[in-house]
């Protein structure tokens, strides 16, 4: 009888076993290749969102101090040596919250202000339900001061080229500065409003500055070549009435202003925004001051995000230098400080030591239990208007962009 070809029951069982461990294998593989390509893509995600923050900072931070005083812009405040203004803090849904130095008084704005664990608190979820988990454990939040040297006019005047009046040219500029401060009028031959370079606008900071000192005023209107400084601002800087660390403060002993030049600054804030939507805190970059005229009407300048999925932000300084030894008291050194203590002030800051915590956007899932994937990011910015400072330096100096 001849012999049927083929595969018995047996070899085919065998093969399929075989095929069966080979795919399972193959998939095996693939499944963890998978997992592994999602973890670098978390990883990589992390790691972008903290170095786009970080970007920012580090930029702004590179710039604190230029084109202003080396002790800060004044502010007005009263016989006591005590001021008012609002500095921006975390703003809604908390509202500012950057207080004053308290006990000698707040009268200038410095180049870096800061503000150790007055932030929101840092947030995390919990990874398998959902749940917002609050380790009370306060963010910290910074203001930096810096000149905007980039503002032109359509003849490539820069703001500051001139004085405000200027009898003897080139060009004679017949300019006004309203004596209270509530307005200066630019002539059009020095300075064409409202410039061309991201114009003069409303919530914008106008520094006054000569040879009396410096003043620092909010922008509630632009009309054609006058700024106008109305009360009500949110920084509490226009109309106070108060005696000192105003334009009216600028003039000559019985009136009358000495040659007087006006530059736009910017009040840069960071912030960990955790509250606005808890499951995604972001990192908030704050120019100036938000929702003026009202909250929720034509806000000026609204916060932006700059960053997801960022947990924490804090920042040390360094206060040492050859100038200004640090003398207050530091358990970890005057290199590593959270905020400067008495005597010691902000205008003796020299670098800023800056940490920037994240998590993945989605849980990783591929191991045992899903699980965010976390990363921080940290690095030190030498305050380059501060880190050097010239001893001989002129009043002209100080305050010249």
């Amino acid at each position: 009888m001849k012999r049927e070809n083929g595969f018995s029951l047996i070899e085919l069982m065998v093969s399929m076993a075989i095929l069966v461990a080979m795919v399972g294998v193959v998939v095996g593989a693939l499944l963890q290749a998978q997992r592994a390509t999602q973890g670098v893509a978390y990883e990589a995600n992390t790691q972008e969102n903290l170095r786009a923050g970080m970007h920012f900072m580090v930029q702004d931070l590179m710039q604190a101090g230029e084109g202003i005083p080396e002790g800060g812009v004044s502010v007005p405040y009263n016989a006591a040596g005590n001021s008012t203004i609002v500095r921006p803090g975390v703003f809604p849904p908390t509202g500012p919250d950057f207080p004053n130095p308290p006990g000698n008084g707040f009268i200038l704005m410095p180049a870096v202000s800061p503000g150790w664990q007055i932030g929101q608190d840092a947030t995390t979820v919990n990874p398998v339900t959902g749940a917002v988990l609050n380790g009370n454990l306060k963010t910290d939040v910074i203001n930096i001061l810096y000149a905007d040297n980039i503002l032109q006019d359509g003849a490539g005047h820069y703001l500051y080229s001139f004085p405000v009046v200027q009898a003897v040219g080139p060009p004679p500029c017949n300019g006004f500065i309203d004596p209270a401060g509530a307005s200066v009028i630019l002539d059009v031959g020095c300075f064409a409003m409202p410039g061309q370079t991201r114009p003069i606008t409303v919530g914008n900071l106008i520094m006054f500055h000569n040879s009396n000192g410096t003043a620092l005023e909010y922008v509630t209107a632009v009309n054609g070549q006058t700024i106008v400084f109305g009360g009500g601002d949110p920084a509490g800087l226009n109309a106070t009435g108060l005696p000192n660390g105003t334009v009216a403060n600028l003039q000559n002993t019985g009136g009358g202003f000495p040659p007087t030049s006006v530059t736009r600054v910017w009040l840069v804030t960071y912030y960990i925004d955790s509250t606005t939507n808890p499951l995604s805190p972001q990192l908030i970059r704050q120019v100036n001051y938000p929702n003026y005229p009202a909250p929720g009407i034509a806000a000026a300048n609204p916060p932006q995000a700059i960053a997801d999925n960022l947990e924490n932000l804090s920042f040390s300084y360094d206060i040492t230098g050859s100038n200004f030894p640090g003398i207050g008291v530091y358990p970890e050194g005057p290199g590593n400080v959270p905020t400067p203590t008495i005597p010691d002030t902000p205008a003796q800051i020299r670098a800023v030591n800056v940490f920037l915590a994240g998590r993945s956007e989605q849980p990783y899932r591929a191991s045992s239990t899903p699980q965010y994937l976390r990363n921080n990011l940290s690095t030190q910015v030498s305050i380059r208007s501060l880190s050097f400072t010239d001893t001989f330096s002129t009043a002209t100096q100080q305050t010249a962009p």
